[in-house]
């Protein structure tokens, strides 16, 4: 992670580390605003760290400026101010602070909050607005975990058929909700089934869903049933009649479309056959591609060995 602190004396940045050791902070030290939007602008902050020791009216000021700007505005602030009065704290929420801290860095409660900003941050920009599933980052966690756990397990690839057509031809809201329909079945069915597996939203219309190896066939097809009678919501009456749209391609040209299928490619970790994600995403790449060449809504499970 990487934090940006208005340094207080020589001992905040040694606290800061201290505290965010988990994390692996990288540590970048700023004066003033102008200096502070710079870094921002060459470095992803995932903190904003800002003690803020003088008059509280100018540190308010500075505050606002900082959550007025795109750049900085959605990074996390956490600003401290040592035993601050009521009024103060008001003022400081209002100004947009997202969390504050009152104490000394060296007390354990105060690391232990800090901490929880960044875990919660990190939480925050993981999931996925639409779907509210988590994403890119939880997603691979998740794998390396049953990696090393050694069990066999199953690593479950979704992907809607002709969704960018779909999307092209009614527009990103009805898009937007096509990937909400599509989310609460994965969901609703994989956790229904098996409570520990994970569901994840890779990112556009691409979700993993990880569950044990003997469910598939069970999972799967309950999957494909329920999005197969969900679908036809999404689509308006005349092109549901025709059972078609007619969108461009991506060379411009008019295309027809039949209505929206799922494909999922499913690769079971047998054996500990597999030794890290690499090897999953790229076996699961080729199958998800020869998934999407079979008529309707299927899935299909891997049969080959690792390469």
């Amino acid at each position: 992670m990487i934090c940006a602190f208005r340094q207080a004396d020589e001992r905040t940045g040694r606290l800061i580390k201290t505290a965010l050791a988990e994390f692996g902070p990288e540590l970048h030290r700023f004066g003033n605003f102008d200096q502070l939007t710079l870094l921002a602008s060459q470095k992803y902050l995932d903190l904003i760290f800002l003690p803020c020791t003088g008059t509280l009216g100018d540190e308010i000021t500075l505050i606002k400026k900082i959550k007025n700007i795109p750049v900085l505005a959605f990074i996390p602030l956490v600003v401290q101010r040592l035993h601050p009065a009521a009024e103060d704290l008001r003022s400081l929420i209002d100004a947009g602070v997202d969390e504050i801290i009152e104490n000394d860095l060296e007390e354990p409660v105060t690391n232990a909050r800090l901490r929880m900003v960044v875990g919660r941050s990190f939480r925050d920009v993981n999931m996925n607005p639409s779907s509210r599933l988590p994403g890119p980052v939880m997603i691979e966690k998740i794998m390396r975990r049953n990696i090393e756990e050694g069990g066999q397990f199953a690593v479950c690839y979704a992907d809607l058929d002709d969704f960018k057509a779909y999307n092209d031809y009614y527009g990103y809201f009805s898009g937007d909700k096509v990937i909400k329909m599509t989310s609460q079945v994965i969901r609703n069915v994989v956790y229904g089934i098996q409570k520990t597996a994970f569901v994840g939203h890779i990112a556009g219309d691409d979700f993993i869903f990880i569950i044990d190896a003997a469910q598939v066939k069970t999972i799967c097809s309950k999957v494909l049933r329920e999005f197969d009678r969900r679908v036809p919501e999404m689509y308006e009456p005349r092109d549901l009649k025709n059972g078609f749209i007619i969108s461009k391609n991506r060379r411009g040209s008019p295309e027809t479309y039949s209505l929206m299928s799922l494909s999922i490619a499913v690769v079971i970790n047998k054996d500990r056959m597999f030794d890290h994600v690499g090897e999953i995403s790229h076996m699961i790449a080729d199958l998800k591609n020869y998934a999407k060449t079979l008529p309707g809504s299927n899935y299909v499970v891997e049969r080959r060995k690792k390469y």
